[in-house]
Parts: structure tokens; sequence; C-alpha cells
């Protein structure tokens, strides 16, 4: 009874660092829970969210795999493994574990992320399409409306992408990526002027802190080296580029990978 107890005092300060982003934190408490009691699926399934945002997916998985072993019907373990395994490449055993995931739970928003990041990984751009679609239309965020119109950017629906980008920006308007990808929008459009105020507004938030792009994100990277490339700034084109394709090789993400190779060596020529 006692470890049980302590167990609990761990897990709930676990879930306390972790709600004020301290995961390192959170990680450590979560583990002296599970010490103090081995079965404890809620601290199993905490540690891993927080190890994948540490960015340690390996031993994340290993958490979930951990969690599904005690609740072998828990859809959200199976939708965070898949997202897990999608963002190191493992992208077909992040779609059977995010199918299985809606299976349990259609309503389950996260497994549909996973699974159509992990179609866009491997180059089933339809697939992400409809996943991150039926994102939009269930949760109404930045983030859902700049996954969408980052992939209808990429299959060149640029109306659509645009549509979508300006509402990720109306909830979030420092996000940098999507002014990026926006005014490479506009500006295969026809639309220079627009392409250009995206790009300057992008580089303006940036420049005074109050956003940056996700590390793990190479569409962005690739969108602000095609915006500096536009504008005339070939080193920065460059850096950015590289980034993209080392992102997207991580991801096992060939498709992409090879774009931003060959607009890399275009750029160099």
């Amino acid at each position: 009874m006692l470890n049980l107890m302590f167990a609990f005092g761990y897990s709930s300060l676990g879930y306390i660092l972790y709600n004020s982003g301290d995961y390192q934190g959170a990680i450590e408490n979560y583990t002296q829970a599970i010490l103090q009691n081995s079965e404890d699926l809620t601290s199993y399934l905490s540690r891993g969210v927080a190890r994948s945002l540490t960015k340690d997916y390996q031993n994340a998985i290993e958490d979930f795999n951990e969690t599904i072993r005690l609740s072998p019907q828990y859809a959200q373990a199976y939708a965070e493994r898949g997202v897990a395994r999608a963002a190191i490449g493992d992208n077909q055993s992040a779609i059977e574990d995010c199918n299985r995931a809606i299976q349990l739970d259609p309503q389950y928003v996260r497994a549909y992320f996973g699974r159509g990041a992990a179609c866009f990984y491997s180059g089933n751009y339809q697939g992400a399409l409809e996943d991150f679609s039926l994102i939009a239309s269930m949760e109404r965020s930045a983030v859902s409306y700049y996954n969408l119109g980052i992939l209808q950017y990429s299959q060149g629906i640029n109306s659509q992408a645009i549509k979508h980008l300006t509402k990720a920006l109306y909830v979030d308007p420092n996000l940098i990526a999507a002014y990026y990808v926006r005014g490479n929008a506009c500006y295969e459009l026809g639309d220079e002027q627009g392409a250009f105020a995206d790009f300057n507004e992008a580089k303006h938030i940036e420049a005074v802190g109050r956003g940056e792009i996700y590390s793990e994100d190479e569409f962005a990277f690739y969108a602000r080296g095609l915006a500096s490339h536009r504008l005339g700034n070939r080193e920065e084109a460059i850096a950015d580029i590289q980034e993209s394709a080392q992102i997207a090789l991580k991801h096992q993400n060939t498709i992409f990978h090879q774009k931003a190779i060959d607009f890399m060596s275009e750029i160099q020529s």
C-alpha cells in the first residue's frame, strides 16, 4: 500500500511538471512512480508522451509497448506509438498502430494525425490529405489548418492551401511556417506582392522572437528556403533546404528528400 501511495505522489508530480513544460522533470518522476509500481499504466503512457516530446522516440515506443501490454484496448497508446514510429520513419507500423487506434476510438484525433503523417512521409499524399482534412473538420486548430494547407500546397492546390493557411494564421498569427507556405502559394498564383508581404512578416516575427519553425518540420524549412531563394538570399536558401533534406531522410520521407536534394543542386549550380 505504501508503494502505491508513493507511486501516486510521483505520478501526480510528473503530471504537474509535464503541464508546466518541464518534460525531463516529468520523465524522472514518472520513472520513480514506475519503480514503486511496475503496473502503473498511466505513468508508462505519460512518460512515453513526454519522451516523444523530447524526441526520445525509441524509449517512448518502449513505454507505449508496456502500456499496451497492461491494457491491450487502449486507443491512445496505439495512436501515440504510431506517431512516434512515424517520427523515426517506421511508417507502415505507424499506419497499422493508428488504424488500430481508430478502430478502438474513431473520435481520437491524434490517431488520424499519426496516420496522416506516416502517409505523407511514405508519399501517399492522397491518404494524408484525407486524414488531415478530417482532422481540420474535427479540431479547428492552427496546427490542423496548417497541416492541411501544406499538403494542399504540395499537391498544387494553391487556392485551397491559402484558404486553410489563412485560417491557421487567424488562430495563431505567429505561426511562421504558415506565412512561408502561404507566401509561396501566392507566388505560384502570380501574386508576388502578397508573397513578399508574407515572407517579410515571417522574417519580422522571427527577428523579434515571437515564433520559430518546429525543428521536425521538413516542409517548413523547405518553404523558408524557397522563400529565401525567391528573395535572392542564396546562402540562407541552401542552409534551409539542406535542413529540410536531413529531416525528410530521418522520417524516411524519400520522395520529399529527393525533392529537396534536387532543388539544392539547382540553387548551387
